[in-house]
């Protein structure tokens, strides 16, 4: 993969993960207050594994809730994490979320197309939803696929940085 010299023609890849890891924090917090604020029947919970009556008790239970909330959590740590790291120049801080956004973009990927394919084969018509949702889907992925080939060219060139050593660097940057 080629790397990145810049964010969105005009801003530096640091800046971009900066950029990156506040919209992680405020998109977490967000949605954390909208899962908690917004009428729970509205929202459907399904495993597919266990029975209806499982499922409704989870959600009853507000199970999906607390799951969901420690996730949302943890990505408001990486994504401090990630800008400790920008302001500290460290690579293997940046690390963690690297790893977890291609993860994150494989699970996006899977879940828009088991949603759009689930409205399709709906037994009521609803092609239209699903069609917003798969287009609407694949352009927050591509979305998502660019802010994460940001921060990874970013991190490739901290840890080149690393390796090269104290004494290699020119003397203005040290």
């Amino acid at each position: 993969m080629k790397r990145l010299q810049r964010c969105c023609c005009c801003a530096s890849t640091r800046t971009g993960t900066i950029i990156t890891a506040t919209l992680g924090i405020i998109l977490s917090i967000i949605t954390i207050i909208t899962i908690w604020v917004a009428n729970k029947h509205n929202v459907s919970y399904r495993t597919f594994i266990f029975a209806e009556d499982f499922d409704r008790k989870l959600a009853d239970m507000d199970i999906p809730r607390i799951i969901l909330t420690v996730n949302l959590c943890f990505t408001i740590l990486i994504c401090g994490l990630l800008i400790v790291a920008v302001l500290k120049k460290r690579s293997w801080l940046m690390l963690p979320w690297v790893v977890l956004g291609i993860v994150l973009a494989i699970g996006l990927l899977i879940s828009v197309l088991h949603t759009s394919i689930t409205y399709y084969l709906d037994e009521q018509d609803h092609a239209i939803i699903a069609t917003c949702i798969l287009i609407g889907g694949l352009i927050y992925l591509g979305v998502y696929l660019y802010l994460w080939a940001v921060v990874f060219s970013h991190y490739l060139d901290v840890r080149d940085e690393e390796e090269r050593g104290r004494y290699r660097k020119a003397p203005y940057k040290r």
